[in-house]
């Protein structure tokens, strides 16, 4: 067989292998990939995949979601399947071609395929949990969520960040008669350990350090929880008070100590 047909059909197949790639698949899927997660590293593969191809996808975040970024991530591996299969038949023929015409184009395609397989591999991960800057969200971290008192002044409700078979919780301790973050302060009254599902509007204020095991945390809000009646305050045992007890050991309230500062660098004016 003449070499002519074969250069016709392998220069063929490495067109089919483009128009395969750049058909608005691997947009689409990393595209959702991006939008559906805050994870940093997961971002930045995306878009080396898409760099790979010349591509510009939309990372524009819409929700955490780790059922979409597997979702995505299946249809990629198959959608990479069919370029293989492509690239394959390009290897049965290839050295039968004049490889004028065919070196720069077999080493372009193979370099491509390759990356992107080692993209899609390096996605095949679980998700970061994070919160709304990004920031990853793990088991003890303390967090807090913006809240407004009955006089619109703003102060930040604390919470540590416990795990459940259904994801993450935060364990917070309030008073008030409903189970929930309170954006109504009163000066005391009995306080109450409950959790929340997380989501990302908790905020990442400090993380547990590395040298201090999850089980110290999760031993203190457990012993918290057999206190019956507990004295919420105000301004001597509030929610960060509590929060920061679980997560350190030392009740504190930062939020206070700055208001007292303040007062106080005013006053030596």
């Amino acid at each position: 067989m003449s070499r002519k047909p074969l250069l016709g059909k392998a220069l063929h197949l490495f067109s089919e292998i483009q128009n395969h790639l750049h058909n608005g698949t691997i947009y689409h899927e990393l595209s959702q990939i991006s939008r559906h997660t805050r994870d940093k590293e997961i971002l930045d593969i995306c878009q080396r995949a898409a760099d790979c191809l010349e591509i510009e996808i939309d990372s524009s975040f819409k929700e955490n979601n780790v059922d979409q970024h597997f979702h995505s991530l299946k249809t990629l591996v198959k959608h990479l399947q069919k370029a293989n299969q492509i690239f394959n038949s390009i290897l049965e023929i290839i050295s039968e071609c004049n490889p004028k015409w065919t070196e720069a184009l077999f080493k372009a395609t193979e370099s491509q395929i390759v990356s992107l397989s080692n993209y899609y591999a390096l996605l095949d991960k679980i998700p970061d949990v994070t919160d709304i800057n990004g920031e990853p969200v793990k088991p003890g971290d303390l967090v807090y969520v913006e809240c407004q008192d009955e006089e619109g002044k703003n102060y930040q409700h604390y919470g540590i960040v416990t795990p459940s078979q259904k994801g993450f919780r935060v364990a917070h301790f309030f008073t008030g008669a409903t189970v929930k973050a309170q954006n109504s302060l009163v000066e005391k009254g009995f306080g109450y350990v409950h959790e929340v599902y997380y989501s990302p509007e908790w905020i990442v204020k400090e993380h547990l350090p590395d040298s201090i095991p999850f089980s110290q945390v999760e031993g203190r809000i457990k012993e918290s929880r057999k206190e019956e009646r507990r004295l919420w305050n105000k301004l001597r045992y509030n929610c960060e008070h509590w929060a920061r007890q679980m997560f350190s050991g030392e009740a504190r309230c930062t939020q206070l100590e700055e208001r007292r500062n303040k007062k106080e660098a005013t006053l030596n004016c």
